[in-house]
């Protein structure tokens, strides 16, 4: 009754979703190309390739991050299938084409949740297989792939504690939904067996696919020319931050440079486009402030650098020794992966609002290779600290990548469990 329920809704809804995807135009959450936008309505804007596809749907960045090496080792072990990889965000859009170019891959935008959009989705694609990432579960893209013979795998699936007690509750609609999944991998044993109650028959836990990734890659002239202008001072970054923690990092800066004034801060916002904002709020404090996506460099004089630009955290994960992860400092936040900067042998620090990312914090926690604040005088506490001590710093550097490396295997663990299945789709 429940999925009835929704579907009807959904239904009902379509008067609301070009004005809804037109005020998300408006504001920057939606493609501006007209030909693309007719995806998020299910029509496709390219020809389908000849052969089997297998599709991939991840919702963000960190999602489709995590998916790139099980896609590259599907090219290289079927050379007969393409892949197709739909998102939600236009970050994650971003993100992917520029993955994916130069492969057999390809990427289109997820349809809205409606009945006749997923329809036309697969109608058109006709997928072979589709893998889902994480937590991003649609109730009528679900139902269409059923009934469209689509089978489906879920990777790295998630369920939050909150999640999961409001799934309980509508356990007949869990389990009509989750038996279109033949295999279920939970990111952990615990999601494992959440995944399990929810309905999906055949689940296993193979460890966290975004451990599986690879370092973050950086232009090595782009590094040295990094390094150069940073040169003997004092650096450290602040990443993914989000609205209302850049002023918590700004104001564990002012302790830091308390002690030393010299000291050089990288802010890496969650959200690019946040640029201007952001140094607008350092220019407030006095503090000189440069932002790269407007072509500014750093120079001596400059406090604080606004590393604003697609695709490029790996360069100064590689170049700075002393990393926060942000999202965390703010009861209302989740966290994001403190592994890349760890597979970049850096010293990581974040606060404790990680929920998205407990088990790896866990990971790192019980092997002392991570550090954890309260606010902001705790991290400017413990920035100092790290980078006045320097056999001190390479010990949380050390620790960190030694983790990073012993979890980087579950590519390989992930792909033992899929080839039977991919091997019967290939032969049919």
């Amino acid at each position: 009754m429940k999925l009835l329920i929704y579907r009807l809704l959904t239904f009902l809804a379509k008067p609301l979703v070009r004005p809804i995807l037109w005020l998300r135009r408006r504001r920057g959450l939606e493609t501006k190309d007209p030909a693309r936008i007719s995806e998020r309505l299910g029509a496709a804007s390219m020809k389908r390739p000849k052969g089997k596809i297998f599709w991939f749907n991840a919702a963000s960045v960190g999602e489709s991050n995590s998916i790139i090496p099980v896609i590259d080792r599907i090219l290289e072990l079927y050379p007969e299938v393409s892949v197709l990889v739909t998102t939600t965000t236009l970050t994650a859009a971003g993100n992917m084409e520029k993955k994916l170019q130069g492969k057999r891959a390809f990427h289109q935008f997820l349809p809205v949740d409606r009945r006749a959009y997923v329809d036309r989705f697969f109608d058109y694609w006709r997928p072979s297989i589709g893998f889902f990432v994480d937590s991003d579960f649609w109730p009528n893209l679900i139902l269409s792939a059923q009934a469209h013979d689509v089978p489906l795998v879920l990777l790295n699936g998630r369920v939050s504690d909150k999640s999961f007690r409001r799934w309980e509750r509508h356990l007949d609609m869990s389990r009509r939904l989750m038996s279109g999944f033949i295999y279920g991998f939970g990111k952990s044993e615990e999601d494992r067996g959440k995944l399990e109650k929810m309905g999906i028959g055949v689940t296993v836990c193979v460890g966290n696919l975004k451990y599986g990734v690879p370092p973050l890659q950086a232009d090595k002239g782009e590094l040295d020319k990094l390094e150069k202008s940073i040169g003997a001072r004092h650096a450290w970054i602040a990443s993914s931050t989000h609205e209302g923690e850049e002023e918590l990092v700004l104001d564990a800066n002012a302790f830091v440079r308390k002690i030393l004034p010299d000291t050089l801060l990288i802010i890496a916002p969650r959200h690019p486009a946040r640029g201007a904002e952001i140094r607008v709020l350092a220019e407030s404090r006095g503090l000189r402030a440069a932002v790269r996506s407007e072509g500014d460099k750093i120079a001596k004089d400059t406090d604080v650098y606004i590393a604003n630009t697609m695709g490029e955290l790996g360069l100064f994960y590689g170049a700075l020794d002393v990393a926060f992860v942000g999202g965390s400092l703010l009861e209302h936040l989740a966290g994001h992966n403190p592994m890349e900067p760890a597979m970049l042998h850096g010293a990581v620090i974040s606060g404790k609002n990680v929920s998205s990312f407990l088990e790896t914090y866990d990971i790192l926690g019980r092997e002392g290779a991570v550090i954890m604040v309260d606010d902001a005088i705790g991290l400017g506490e413990r920035v100092a600290g790290l980078l006045q001590n320097d056999e001190l710093r390479r010990e949380y550097m050390d620790k960190a990548l030694a983790v990073a490396r012993r979890e980087a295997d579950v590519l390989a663990r992930t792909m033992d469990k899929l080839q039977p299945i991919l091997e019967s789709l290939i032969q049919n």
